[in-house]
């Protein structure tokens, strides 16, 4: 696999000119260092200076500082007016962040230039503060919001073919959310004439639909332009999502633009006009005698053929938790105006001074103006929580419950935590059969004690199979420190790093081990004889099969009368030929011409036009951008998944789904998985045995098996887990924060469950349903409700009755647990360890 990297920056200087990514590539090439070349891109407005790079820098400097700055508390506390915030922010912001003796000797035009420039952004920025404050948001918190957002960063994977894919990191300018509209906007600021606001728009597109695969957020975008003239350019989320296939393009032609830069083939870039008059390679003539006219070049267009198959681009990314550590590209510009930015503002290091008081001015300040904002045009920073539906990332609680030694040493099953007198609170192995809920607020620790389960199944000797979305799951393939584990918890710790043999499986990528879905694994009739009754029999096989097809059909959404579409893949399915494995390409032959294996009267189960189609769609799988799932790796096997690479070892395996560059590639794969799980299951498994064989882990269940009509893909198949793993002991583990979120029938097959802090009214009263069907609501379930952060109240069959309705705390975690993990911080992490397998 070929892998690009690339940083926001060249993203931009891309959508602005490609021949600017040209040349910048060809001088990078040049340097012996390594060190990145890109273009810094100044449109003069008359004799407007250009003072983009001081601003941005300032700017950062100041979010950086007054995220911690009692001065800046104090200007929040007091917000009441905000013309008199403003006055308070600058004063500040020149005293702290701003050397103001090198600024004094800056040009005049420029010094003008940037204190209208920040004027405006403190202007705006105190709009929104007085707004928050009037709303009843304390100060603390709001600091906290405006200036601690870390999401700013990226780090996204775009798939731009079979082998190649582009890994784009760096910052986005600002993000926030605004309360007063109740969503989240990412904002560009520029100090540039607003000369092609639609080119600039674009860029911000591309940063959005990042951040919505990074964080869950579907944010509206705007560009500001801050001098010399003030003006918005905005669009809403729906705009952005309708782009991602030329976002896409872009990406792509980059690659291809660069490699016809070293030589490598590739396209030849066109130009854009709007930046020639500043063009050092306009000036010098290189454009025009290296590339030829302006309107010659191409982009690559791949993406845009694709949608008129699919009906949708690929879409691309891998979310991150907000704050994972991004590795800094080096890089260097070709213009002198960041080394000026840097030698006036203050490094990061220096600490803020006191800013003068209010009846001594600053040198730089001066007399606020510009026009007031409207609602659109919010400055950066985060505003409330975000709402629900948009996704955030825990942090990491304390090292858990502290044990007495003399009460460990003789705990038996699977030691949870404990009580507030320090007991141990302990749970059978065998209870994992019946299935297990963690439910919980955000930021109350269920995935901490999710984690626990399944460590604590690992030291049983049950293997794990864990589900991880967004990166929180795949960090237990490594230890915690010993020096972090309480001396009573010493030898568990140990028996789980002498059993545990952790596996990272990348579907569709080879961060980790590469997992593929061809060939498909279908029932046949040696895998279902140990069913004695034939009725019962025939129903298994056509469940499965019904199944696949179903998978496939939400795979290629095409459209149409899906039904008919499931009908006829089922009674292709149906006749092929089982001897050998079937792939992929058989079934699109096969959906291409059935008659060929005997269905007739085609046209009776599937319009003509939707069985073609189906089969284009079905046909981007085999070959082109998507073919990923289906090609390389290793086939998806539970048998070896879950066979020890020695005795005495119990597998741990993690499919990671963040390297997948869409929801509907995530949902579609999970759905395979489930209905592979139930194949393996049903043919497999001595459901007369009576252990448990495996714990099926997924995490943060609503995306998968919402409540209510929803129908993605994967929730039928994990729904069938539910109500049919436990007489194969296949126990599942569940965790979501909402209860009314998640299908009922999911809870109603789930005998296990561990409630943790409760916020919403409602989730409270979906609990007490829980236990009212068995019997009557425990007096602890209203007790839930604002529970401390860390604590659990449990309920499973044959609980001993001393541990009814008792609170405790889940135990120290024996393996890592902090931000989530993006798709090269597993890669790193599998080649460090030595993990990376036959698939990787």
């Amino acid at each position: 696999m070929r892998l690009v990297h690339v940083n926001v920056t060249q993203l931009r200087v891309a959508a602005t000119c490609p021949r600017l990514h040209w040349f910048d590539t060809r001088a990078t090439a040049e340097r012996q260092d390594g060190r990145k070349v890109v273009s810094r891109i100044w449109r003069k407005g008359g004799e407007a200076p250009g003072c983009g790079a001081l601003f941005h820098t300032a700017v950062e400097r100041f979010n950086a500082a007054a995220a911690s700055s009692d001065e800046v508390l104090a200007a929040l506390e007091g917000a009441r007016d905000a013309a008199a915030l403003q006055q308070a922010l600058m004063r500040w912001f020149n005293a702290s962040c701003l050397d103001l003796d090198a600024f004094a000797a800056r040009p005049v035009p420029l010094r003008l230039g940037f204190i209208a420039a920040v004027q405006v952004y403190m202007d705006e920025l105190a709009r929104l503060a007085v707004h928050a404050r009037a709303a009843g948001l304390p100060a603390a918190e709001l600091r906290s919001q405006l200036f601690g957002d870390s999401r700013k960063r990226v780090d996204v994977t775009f798939h731009v073919g079979e082998d190649v894919h582009v890994h784009v990191t760096g910052a986005i300018d600002y993000v926030y959310f605004d309360p007063r509209l109740g969503k989240h906007r990412i904002v560009d600021y520029k100090l540039t004439p607003a000369t092609s606001p639609n080119s600039d728009l674009f860029q911000v597109f591309t940063y959005a639909l990042m951040h919505h695969h990074q964080h869950g957020t579907k944010p509206d975008v705007a560009v500001f332009y801050l001098h010399p003239t003030r003006s918005v350019r905005e669009a809403r989320w729906e705009e952005v999502e309708a782009k991602r296939g030329k976002i896409h393009e872009l990406i792509a032609s980059m690659v291809a633009w660069s490699d016809h830069a070293l030589g490598a083939g590739g396209l030849s870039p066109p130009g854009d006009r709007t930046y020639c008059d500043g063009c050092k390679h306009e000036r010098s003539g290189a454009c025009v005698a290296e590339l030829g006219h302006k309107d010659r070049g191409a982009w690559d267009r791949r993406w845009a053929a694709l949608e008129a198959t699919r009906g949708e681009a690929p879409e691309e990314g891998a979310r991150v938790a907000a704050g994972a550590p991004l590795e800094d590209e080096p890089m260097v510009e070709d213009d002198p105006e960041l080394e000026e930015a840097l030698a006036v503002v203050k490094p990061a290091g220096e600490r803020p001074r006191p800013a003068p008081g209010r009846g001594k001015k600053a040198p730089a300040e001066a007399p606020p103006g510009g026009a007031r904002s409207t609602p659109a045009e919010a400055p950066p920073g985060r505003g409330k929580a975000p709402p629900s539906g948009e996704r955030s990332t825990p942090t990491a609680l304390d090292a858990g419950a502290g044990p007495p030694a003399a009460r460990t040493a003789d705990v038996a099953g699977m030691l949870l935590g404990f009580d507030d007198g320090g007991s141990p609170v302990c749970m059978d192995p065998a209870v994992l059969r019946t299935h297990v809920s963690v439910v919980g607020a955000a930021g109350s620790g269920k995935t901490w004690m999710a984690k626990i389960i399944a460590e604590e199944a690992l030291r049983a000797g049950v293997p794990v199979l864990a589900i991880d979305p967004q990166g929180d799951l795949v960090q237990m393939m490594e230890a915690r420190p010993r020096s972090d584990v309480p001396p009573a918890l010493l030898r568990a710790w140990e028996e789980l790093q002498e059993r545990m043999e952790p596996r990272i499986l990348t579907p569709g990528s080879s961060h980790g081990q590469r997992l593929c879905l061809d060939p498909l694994r279908l029932p046949s009739a040696s895998e279902l004889s140990h069913i004695a009754n034939p009725a019962l029999r025939a129903e298994e096989e056509e469940g499965l099969l019904v199944a696949v097809a179903a998978n496939l059909v939400s795979l290629c959404a095409c459209g149409g009368e899906e039904e008919s579409q499931r009908t006829f893949l089922y009674q292709v399915l149906q006749r092929l030929p089982r001897a050998a494995p079937v792939r992929l390409r058989d079934i699109v032959a096969a959906v291409t011409a059935p008659e060929d294996l005997g269905i007739d009267e085609v046209d009776s189960l599937i319009r003509k036009s939707e069985r073609e189609r189906l089969a284009r769609r079905l046909n981007t799988f085999v070959q082109g951008p998507s073919a990923r799932l289906f090609s390389g790796g290793t086939r998806l096997d539970f048998t070896e998944l879950l066979r020890p690479s020695r005795p005495g070892r119990v597998p741990l395996n993690i499919v990671y789904l963040n390297a997948l560059s869409n929801d509907d590639e995530k949902h579609f794969f999970l759905a395979a998985l489930a209905t592979e799980l139930y194949r393996w299951m049903i043919t497999t498994v001595d459901a007369t045995s009576g252990g448990v064989n495996l714990l099926f882990y997924i995490d943060e269940a609503r995306d998968w098996i919402p409540a209510g009509g929803s129908k993605p893909p994967a929730k039928q198949p994990l729904i069938r887990l539910f109500t049919q793993g436990r007489k194969y002991g296949v126990g599942c583990l569940l965790c979501t924060q909402s209860p009314r979120s998640v299908d009922y029938n999911v809870f109603g097959n789930t005998s296990t469950k561990l409630v943790g802090r409760l916020e919403a009214a409602q989730d409270v009263e979906r609990v007490s349903d829980w236990f009212t069907i068995e019997g009557g609501a425990p007096p602890w379930v209203a007790a839930r409700k604002g529970a401390p952060k860390g604590s659990f109240v449990a309920r499973w069959p044959d609980m001993p009755a001393a541990l009814a309705g008792r609170a405790f705390k889940g135990r120290t975690l024996f393996t890592r647990h902090a931000g989530a993990w993006s798709p090269d911080r597993v890669e790193r992490a599998v080649t460090e360890a030595g993990l990376r397998g036959p698939g990787g």
